[in-house]
């Protein structure tokens, strides 16, 4: 399915809608079984049940190419033999892949499924012929605003012209514009007339820093323990991530964190593997929710994933997440968290931080964790009333309505 690179942003939608692809799965998933053959698989397997079987013999497993960046929610899984388990009771098998560029695995059709940040994908999606679609949440945006511990700085307002090291124009960056625009009045973006970005390397961001080559960074917490830790490095906004400060200062609701990585597919794979991804999509949820419960654990685990490399910074990241987690508490998308991730999206539009061509990504709040349509969860801030369709399924289309005003600077 390609897409014109230059065709706006909903064009083919009412402004602000989100494309729901559940009732169409179903509608093709039962087309399929009211006579003659597919070209594609149609899978039955269920959460709660066994693969089925023809003819007494097990069916060939479905297959997911999966590609994310390294992960302890997907270390646990597979580590504690919770995947092999889920792939033996739903004949289902994850092909797991840490390729460096995951959305060009995807587009090149590499991966079913990709782990990636969601502010990413507008700039990639005319990139590829394949239609892209969010249909899972794993985190929020963790990125942080940092100075050496000498610098009196608290907000951006405090960093008028100052040179911020950042490791990308998109993702976290994005955010923070929206922050800057929003809170303070400011332009923060490449080029900005109020701010010196550089881009460079993530792994570089926090370094500059303290070799006051810059002075600040956006960076996120795992890459920069070691500075954090000793003090060195002192977070601003009071150590809230982007998304604490967005849902916090902008929207004026603590709860409402924007997603930050996301699970996408192929809207037509996603049709034709609609139940396996609900299986997916279950099995991401318990590994979130054994994250939660298990936050210093894992982090003592799995200390190669946060970059801590002795007990004490252990100990600093484990207390940090434990104030400040950015793992979503489940995987499943409510009607609300996509309405609002689209809101976000059409704001850094209308202030101009992203081209009135940048292709929104779509949504899917089809699924969730009863299977019946009704999402319990909203990143754990409140149950969550979805609109529904005749179907009984989530819907998120239509146009975005009863949204705070973003605070203005």
């Amino acid at each position: 399915m390609a897409r014109d690179p230059h065709r706006a942003p909903g064009a083919h939608r009412a402004p602000g809608a989100v494309l729901v692809v559940a009732v169409l799965a179903v509608a093709v998933l039962a087309a399929c079984g009211s006579g003659g053959s597919s070209a594609g698989t149609v899978v039955t397997a269920s959460p709660d049940a066994p693969a089925p079987e023809a003819a007494g013999l097990p069916s060939d497993p479905v297959r997911i190419r999966l590609a994310l960046p390294p992960d302890p929610v997907w270390e646990w899984l597979e580590g504690s033999g919770a995947l092999a388990r889920w792939e033996a009771a739903h004949n289902i098998r994850i092909d797991a892949s840490s390729p460096f560029d995951p959305f060009s695995a995807f587009a090149g059709d590499h991966a079913d499924v990709v782990v990636i940040n969601s502010l990413d994908i507008p700039m990639f999606a005319a990139q590829s012929d394949r239609e892209p679609l969010i249909i899972g949440k794993h985190t929020t945006d963790r990125s942080i605003l940092a100075v050496r511990r000498t610098s009196r700085a608290e907000t951006l307002d405090d960093l008028l012209e100052a040179r911020i090291a950042v490791e990308s124009s998109l993702g976290s960056t994005l955010l923070w514009g929206l922050i800057a625009e929003s809170l303070h009045g400011l332009d923060f973006r490449v080029g900005s007339p109020d701010f010196d970005l550089v881009v460079v390397d993530p792994a570089s961001v926090a370094d500059l820093v303290m070799r006051e080559d810059v002075d600040a960074c956006i960076c996120t917490p795992d890459a920069s323990v070691p500075f954090l830790a000793d003090g060195t490095l002192r977070t601003l906004y009071g150590g809230r991530s982007a998304a604490e400060v967005y849902a916090g200062d902008v929207l004026g609701e603590a709860g409402l964190l924007p997603m930050a990585d996301v699970l996408l597919a192929d809207v037509e794979w996603h049709i034709l593997h609609h139940e396996a991804v609900q299986s997916l999509l279950d099995l991401w949820s318990s590994g979130l929710r054994h994250w939660h419960s298990n936050r210093a654990t894992l982090v003592a685990d799995y200390p190669h994933l946060f970059s801590v490399t002795d007990d004490d910074e252990i100990a600093w990241i484990a207390d940090y997440v434990g104030r400040h987690d950015w793992f979503a508490s489940s995987a499943y998308i409510s009607a609300d968290e996509a309405r609002r991730q689209m809101f976000m999206g059409e704001e850094m539009q209308r202030i101009g931080l992203t081209e009135s061509n940048f292709i929104l990504p779509f949504f899917d709040s089809g699924h969730s964790d009863d299977g019946h349509g009704a999402d319990h969860s909203d990143d754990g801030h409140g149950a969550d009333q979805p609109v529904s369709d005749d179907a009984g399924r989530h819907s998120a289309a239509g146009p975005i309505q009863d949204w705070p005003e973003p605070a203005r600077g």
